[in-house]
């Protein structure tokens, strides 16, 4: 198949070169949510090096979804690490980026490659991508906002990205991977204006208003617990003004959600709208927990939220049985022709890849894996099983982690779930509760309770887990997955 109508096409794609592009296009970019799939489909028939980065998530993505979060070695993996391993040298022959020259592709090849090492379960090798484009999307953010150049600004659709990215890892820990130094820099609030609403926002811009604000919270969060130099002491008390900005704006921007929902009636809303709003409602309403508690969560400042914390799984437990009986994208046709990037309006939301209708292969089994790089749900599950001291709830939330089968970025529920239950039962342990009984928050004491969990991505598929209470470290582990 000659690809001559794209400028970047200088000869005909091989096989698997043409398969593993496919599945990209038709799959993997779902992942990213309708704007940023269009917008990497659209670099991706356009630019071969990115195109490279492509076909190497393309593959290991394929491989995922057949074979589960094991993936085990396979031709089809081969050739995904193989692509990988040549989109890496094509990237760093760009770097360092010459005067004048564009970064986007770079940028766009830093979120693949994130993907592509959270696909493999190597997350340590994820965040290492991930703060390697942050650090050079703050430096070009800063350098041409100083010139004035914003014309030079990478596209906005790059920098929500990047902030999903960077919510991820601020909600793991990224300490022991940054020295303090850098940490500041990327820490500082950015100069750039937030996400701005409409009068009447779109859907879209809903929710990428939200991730904005969430990530400013999750900063303020970070650097409160970190005054490890007067750097960052300084950087929290520019963060503490911005604090209170980011309250006005998700007070305002609730009131413009519940306006949204007032005038679209959810009955006559697209499978992907009806997903993303639910995704939204969940994530309002846990940002809303934190922001209302009275206590910090170590002295019970979440005992209080039971019907909440409730009302988020329901929200999670529909989410779940949408995308159980929406099919995920099936096996695309090879004899299927490649279309260029589109503006598309059937788009499914990050939680499920795309269908394509033209396909003649059955769709996978019901037990698929899905991998999300978006707003997601083991966060939020995770947050409720490790937070809720009510019994009924918190297992619940382990059950529906365990039961999700998904990977949003270096959050995996099989793994989060495996902790989940581990520190529960630390808990109920040291709390004298027998196994299975129920029991509420007034009967797990504070001083039973673990405080903290931290843990620390190793090379490969492993990582160090420290349990603690109060300062005192009750447990240390060393997981693979």
């Amino acid at each position: 198949m000659k690809m001559s109508m794209f400028p970047s096409f200088h000869q005909p794609l091989a096989g698997c070169d043409y398969s593993a592009l496919q599945f990209f296009h038709f799959q993997t970019v779902s992942c990213f949510g309708p704007r940023a799939g269009d917008f990497l489909l659209r670099a991706a028939y356009h630019d071969a090096t990115v195109r490279v980065a492509a076909t190497a998530l393309g593959s290991l993505h394929r491989a995922f979804v057949r074979d589960g979060p094991a993936v085990p070695q396979s031709g089809l993996t081969r050739y995904a690490m193989q692509r990988y391993s040549s989109a890496i040298h094509l990237a760093l022959n760009r770097i360092p980026v010459t005067e004048g020259q564009s970064t986007d592709s770079i940028l766009i090849m830093c979120v693949l490659f994130f993907c592509f090492e959270s696909l493999q379960g190597h997350f340590r090798n994820a965040v290492q991508h991930g703060i390697a484009g942050l650090r050079i999307l703050r430096q070009r953010e800063e350098r041409f906002l100083d010139e004035g150049s914003v014309a030079r600004l990478p596209p906005s659709i790059v920098r929500l990205m990047f902030i999903t990215i960077e919510n991820q890892m601020l909600e793991v820990d990224w300490k022991s991977y940054l020295p303090v130094s850098i940490q500041s820099t990327l820490l500082s609030p950015s100069k750039l204006p937030p996400v701005n609403l409409e009068d009447a926002p779109t859907l879209d811009q809903l929710s990428d208003s939200f991730q904005f604000c969430y990530n400013q919270y999750l900063k303020f969060l970070y650097l409160s617990q970190t005054s490890e130099s007067v750097e960052l002491v300084q950087t929290l008390q520019k963060n503490q003004v911005y604090y209170a900005q980011m309250r006005q704006h998700m007070h305002s921007w609730s009131a413009k959600f519940d306006a949204f929902l007032e005038a679209h009636v959810q009955a006559d809303q697209s499978e992907t709208d009806r997903m993303t709003i639910n995704h939204l409602k969940m994530w309002r309403k846990m940002i809303g927990i934190f922001l209302n508690m009275e206590a910090s969560p170590s002295q019970g400042g979440l005992d209080g939220f039971a019907s909440e914390f409730s009302a988020i799984l329901c929200l999670a437990e529909d989410l779940m049985e949408s995308s159980s009986l929406t099919p995920p994208a099936s096996k695309s046709n090879p004899s299927a022709r490649v279309q260029p990037a589109r503006q598309q309006q059937n788009t499914l939301p990050p939680i499920l890849p795309k269908t394509e209708s033209a396909s003649t292969s059955p769709p996978p089994s019901s037990s698929s894996s899905f991998f999300v790089v978006s707003l997601g749900l083991v966060p939020l599950l995770w947050i409720i099983a490790t937070s809720c001291r009510h019994s009924q709830i918190r297992h619940r939330a382990i059950d529906l982690m365990s039961r999700s089968r998904r990977r949003e970025g270096v959050w995996d529920s099989v793994l989060f779930s495996t902790l989940a239950r581990k520190m529960v039962a630390m808990e109920e342990e040291a709390a004298g509760i027998a196994k299975g009984a129920m029991y509420e928050p007034a009967d797990l004491p504070l001083s039973a309770r673990t405080h903290t969990v931290v843990g620390e991505f190793c090379e490969g598929r492993q990582g160090k887990i420290e349990f603690f209470r109060d300062g005192i470290k009750l447990w240390e582990e060393t997981m693979q997955w």
